[in-house]
C-alpha cells in the first residue's frame, strides 16, 4: 500500500493563496454579472418610460407652437388699423400680450429641451447592437452631456474642444455609460461651481477623449484602486461606476488613464482604436 506524502507547509500556503485568488476572481465576476443584470433591467425600465412620455411630450410641443400661432393671429386682429382705438391703444392689453409672448418663448424652449432630453434617454436605453457600429463619438458625448444636464444645473460650465474625428466602430450605449459615469463623478467631486473641459483629438492609431474637471481631486494613495470593483469613497456608493467604465473601455480594446491632484481636479484620458475585433464570450 502506497503511503501518501503530506504536503509541505510551503505547498499548503501556496494552495491557500490560489484558493483566495480564485475566490476573489469569482466574487468579481459575480459583481460584474449582477451589475450587468441591473443595467439591463434599468435600460428596459428607462426605455419603457421614454416610450410612454414621448407621445405626450410631442403633443405639448406641438400645442405650444399652435398656441403661439393663435396668439399672433389674435394680436393682428386686435391691433390692426381697423380695430377700435380703445382696444388697439390699450396699454394693459399690450402689456398682457407682451407677457404672454415672453411666457410662450419660455414654454417653447422648455418643450424643445424636454424633447431633446427624451431623445437622449431613448438613445441611451435602446438595445445595444451585437456588433460594433460606425459612430460619431461627438454625438455620444453630447448625448451624455444632455443626460447629465440636470446634475450640472448652474454650477458647472462645460468647455468643448472637439477635433476632427472619423467615425469609429463601437458600442454606442456602452460608451455613453462611460462618459456619463465620468461626467457625474466630475460634478460630484466639486464642492463649489467649477468647470469641465472635454477635448477630443485624432492620433496615429486612434482617437483620444480627455475629460478634465476642477473638482477636489483624488488622493494619490487611492489612484491605483479607483477602477477596482466595489471600491468607492462615497458613503452610499456601490463602487461599480468606474469599474464598469474600465470594463467597457477594455471591451473596445482601448485604454483609460487618470491623473489627479488634490484640490485642483482630475483628468480622465480615454484612448480608442480606429478599429477593433470584439472578443467572443
Amino acid at each position: 500500500m502506497t503511503q501518501k506524502t503530506k504536503p509541505t507547509p510551503e505547498r499548503v500556503e501556496q494552495l491557500e493563496k490560489e484558493v483566495k485568488e480564485l475566490s476573489r476572481i469569482l466574487e468579481e465576476k459575480q459583481r460584474q454579472l449582477m451589475n450587468a443584470e441591473k443595467m439591463a433591467l434599468l435600460g428596459n425600465l428607462v426605455a419603457g418610460i421614454a416610450h410612454e412620455l414621448n407621445t405626450p411630450l410631442g403633443a405639448l410641443k406641438s400645442n405650444c407652437e399652435l398656441f403661439m400661432q393663435f396668439i399672433d393671429r389674435i394680436k393682428k386682429i386686435l391691433f390692426s388699423p381697423d380695430a377700435p382705438e380703445a382696444i388697439s391703444q390699450n396699454r394693459m392689453l399690450q402689456h398682457l400680450f407682451a407677457s404672454i409672448d415672453q411666457l410662450n418663448k419660455v414654454n417653447q424652449t422648455a418643450s424643445e429641451r424636454l424633447v431633446e432630453i427624451m431623445g437622449s434617454v431613448r438613445r441611451y436605453a435602446r438595445q445595444e447592437a451585437e456588433e460594433p457600429v460606425e459612430t460619431d463619438i461627438h454625438e455620444i458625448l453630447d448625448c451624455a452631456l444632455s443626460l447629465a444636464h440636470h446634475e450640472f444645473k448652474n454650477s458647472v460650465t462645460v468647455h468643448k474642444s472637439y477635433g476632427e474625428l472619423p467615425l469609429i466602430p463601437c458600442f454606442p450605449n456602452k460608451l455613453n455609460q462611460v462618459f456619463l459615469n465620468i461626467l457625474i463623478n466630475a460634478r460630484q467631486a466639486m464642492d463649489k461651481p467649477g468647470d469641465i473641459f472635454i477635448t477630443t483629438t485624432s492620433e496615429t492609431d486612434g482617437i483620444t477623449i480627455e475629460i478634465k474637471d476642477t473638482g477636489n481631486g483624488i488622493k494619490p494613495e487611492l489612484l491605483d484602486r479607483i477602477f477596482a470593483p466595489g471600491f468607492t469613497t462615497k458613503p452610499n456608493g456601490m463602487g461599480i461606476g468606474l469599474s464598469i467604465v474600465k470594463q467597457f473601455i477594455e471591451m473596445h480594446q482601448g485604454k483609460i488613464e487618470v491623473e489627479s491632484e488634490e484640490g485642483k481636479g482630475t483628468t480622465f484620458r480615454i484612448m480608442l482604436p480606429y478599429s477593433f475585433t470584439p472578443r467572443k464570450s
